[in-house]
């Protein structure tokens, strides 16, 4: 498998810092930092989400996926041949807890706060969407505070999403010959989602939904 470092360097900082809250290769003799500029696409996504079932107090979402492209890891799967690059050959999934805080209802929208935390996980595969538990199955190397607002279309059954997250712990992984690590304590990541309920014969069985997007570095 090749990997190869694509840089992508923030001009004209004269103070301050620039975030790499994409990956970062750790210093060595041939590794050299991945700068990202504000607004980089740091992860494409692709994942699905189990919400608890009505009436569950306090309502939780269990929100869990793969990285479909990783900027500085070229490709972001164990299998080169892209008709084969899915979540069963995915190098990095993610699963995240969350708990709603808020529900409002505005016309024929629904839009859900929630809270939680975000693992990133160097996956030791295969995943499976069929069972989440194997989303959370590998080396941990990013954790993460997360904050989410959903609008939901209740005419379309589709939904939007972004999410704030705060990195909290890392750690370095290595691939290959080459260490990285995903970002630093207190960089933040916004993730964007597009989404289509799971309707199946008259009720909402696992999954809830399904989501694809991005995620982009922001500054703090």
């Amino acid at each position: 498998m090749r990997f190869k470092l694509m840089f992508k360097l923030a001009a004209g900082v004269a103070l301050g810092w620039v975030l790499c809250l994409c990956v970062w290769p750790v210093a060595n003799a041939n590794a050299k930092t991945v700068n990202l500029g504000q607004g980089a696409v740091a992860f494409e996504i692709v994942g699905e989400v189990y919400n608890s079932a009505p009436g569950v107090t306090p309502a939780t979402s269990e929100i869990f996926g793969y990285l479909s492209e990783v900027d500085g890891i070229d490709p972001a799967f164990t299998d080169p041949t892209p008709a084969n690059q899915n979540e069963s050959t995915a190098l990095f999934t993610f699963d995240t807890q969350a708990t709603t805080i808020r529900t409002t209802t505005h016309g024929p929208f629904k839009i859900i706060d929630r809270d939680g935390t975000t693992t990133m996980y160097l996956n030791n595969g295969p995943s499976s969407f069929s069972d989440p538990t194997t989303f959370a199955q590998g080396t941990p190397i990013q954790v993460s505070s997360f904050h989410q607002q959903v609008i939901v279309d209740t005419v379309e059954n589709t939904f939007t999403v972004v999410n704030t997250n705060t990195v909290t712990s890392n750690s370095q992984f290595k691939i290959e010959n080459s260490k990285y690590q995903f970002g630093r304590n207190g960089d933040n990541l916004r993730t964007t989602f597009q989404g289509v309920l799971a309707v199946r014969g008259g009720g909402v069985p696992p999954p809830t939904g399904f989501f694809s997007g991005y995620a982009v570095d922001v500054r703090n």
